[in-house]
């Protein structure tokens, strides 16, 4: 990863939900990425949805620094969210750390 040219963490998560918790848990997805949004070290937050498979949750963020994300993992509103989907996912979510090139 030398070649990146910033320190940015970028991360792109797929959530895919049970069909009979999605309307669960999209208004809590919702109401988190409002308080992401303000932290200072998030430089964008999309919060989107498979048009293929409306159960799959996808986020896409964007973060100053390695600092800035571990900070955001430890808030107590990103926790909840977490703890809030256990037993509502069919898999593990898929996390995928992306570079600039």
């Amino acid at each position: 990863m030398k070649n990146l040219k910033t320190d940015k963490i970028i991360t792109l998560a797929e959530l895919t939900i049970h069909p009979e918790f999605v309307e669960e848990v999209l208004p809590l997805a919702n109401d988190t990425r409002k308080h992401i949004l303000l932290e200072e070290g998030c430089e964008s937050f999309s919060l989107l949805r498979k048009t293929d498979n409306p159960n799959v949750l996808v986020i896409f963020a964007t973060y100053t620094s390695k600092q800035t994300y571990e900070w955001h993992l430890e808030q107590e509103y990103v926790k909840q969210f977490f703890a809030f989907l256990e037993g509502k996912l069919t898999e593990k979510p898929r996390m995928s750390y992306l570079g600039e090139l």
